[in-house]
């Protein structure tokens, strides 16, 4: 038995010199070589005659509310605030929007620090083909005043019969 021992150590000892000389080779991609693969870019899709949408969620009672404005007046909502529109308000509502700058704003207004109850708005107006989405949070320094003026159009539609 001791004998075997010492042949299986001295069969190490013997071997660990080429042994430790080994190394694996990994194949990688030169660096250089690398492209990006495209990525589909997703597109928005909305019910027919959309012309609004609004989201507002957070808050200190942590909401989570939508409108949906359709061209004709009509109002889907998941609140109880339910506001009465006609084709003309919505038109005249789109109008402002755009006049406002709203279509031309970037897509995010937040600022570094989104501590501390407030809302969170996502509004969406839709024109035609045409579409633009922009989030915020209430409060948000250096707010463009286009978006401010959107902000006070959307609610003034929608909460001007409310306490909201």
């Amino acid at each position: 038995m001791r004998n075997s021992l010492l042949l299986v150590w001295f069969t190490c000892l013997l071997f660990l010199p080429f042994v430790s000389g080994c190394r694996v080779e990994t194949a990688h991609a030169p660096v250089d070589e690398l492209t990006e693969t495209p990525t589909a870019v997703p597109t928005a899709t909305f019910a027919p005659n959309t012309a609004v949408v609004f989201k507002r969620s957070g808050g200190i009672a942590g909401v989570e509310e939508e409108w949906i404005i359709f061209v004709d007046g009509r109002i889907e909502t998941n609140t109880a605030i339910q506001p009465q529109l006609s084709a003309e308000d919505v038109s005249q509502l789109l109008d402002s929007l755009d006049s406002s700058g709203f279509f031309s704003l970037n897509p995010t207004y937040l600022p570094e620090d989104a501590c501390c109850d407030r809302f969170l708005y996502e509004m969406t107006a839709v024109q035609q083909t045409t579409f633009r989405t922009v989030t915020t949070l209430e409060a948000t320094p250096d707010m463009p005043e286009s978006l401010q003026q959107a902000l006070r159009l959307i609610q003034n539609t929608l909460f001007a019969d409310s306490t909201q």
